[in-house]
């Protein structure tokens, strides 16, 4: 595979335990905001995962998802303060418009299923659904780890997509 990039990905500058953020900004690696920005990269992975394995509208609709993703893991990659050279920069937020469709998208999944019960993942046989519940699962740590992180990084519309998002892939895993 061939990077199309004169920018090396192996820089060693996080070889002493620190890793870079926007805007010139620095951070430990086990710092909180570092976790969280961990946790939903990590969830974008797992959900890459279900995606190949899908088709039509779900297939979509997760990278509609995996799209929010990545924006909300700039959110994440902001220092404290620097929110004006964010909005400058031109990056994008997580706010009500994402949450109001995974909600929506949600209502619709649950509106064509009936509840089976409390299945183990994988019980069924079914990759697919025992890969959505993995992403469901890191979504949730996602959430948990972003209440670890203030306020002014981890916005509410953060916490909010992302447990709206664990719901949805559960109601998706039990299709």
């Amino acid at each position: 595979m061939k990077i199309a990039s004169s920018m090396s990905i192996t820089t060693k500058r996080g070889d002493g335990g620190v890793t870079d953020l926007l805007f010139g900004g620095k951070a430990a690696k086990g710092d909180p905001q570092v976790e969280a920005l961990g946790a939903v990269d990590e969830l974008n992975a797992a959900l890459g995962m279900a995606r190949v394995a899908m088709d039509g509208e779900a297939a979509e609709a997760v990278d509609r998802i995996q799209k929010w993703l990545v924006t909300l893991m700039g959110e994440l990659a902001m220092p404290t303060g620097k929110d004006e050279e964010y909005e400058r920069a031109g990056f994008g937020r997580i706010g009500e418009e994402e949450i109001r469709w995974i909600e929506e998208w949600s209502a619709g999944i649950e509106g064509e299923q009936k509840f089976k019960g409390w299945l183990r993942p994988g019980q069924d046989g079914d990759e697919l659904s025992a890969r959505l519940h993995l992403a469901r699962t890191v979504a949730r740590r996602a959430e948990r780890r972003t209440w670890e992180v203030s306020d002014e990084v981890a916005r509410p519309g953060i916490r909010i997509f992302l447990n709206r998002l664990s719901d949805a892939l559960w109601l998706m895993a039990q299709g």
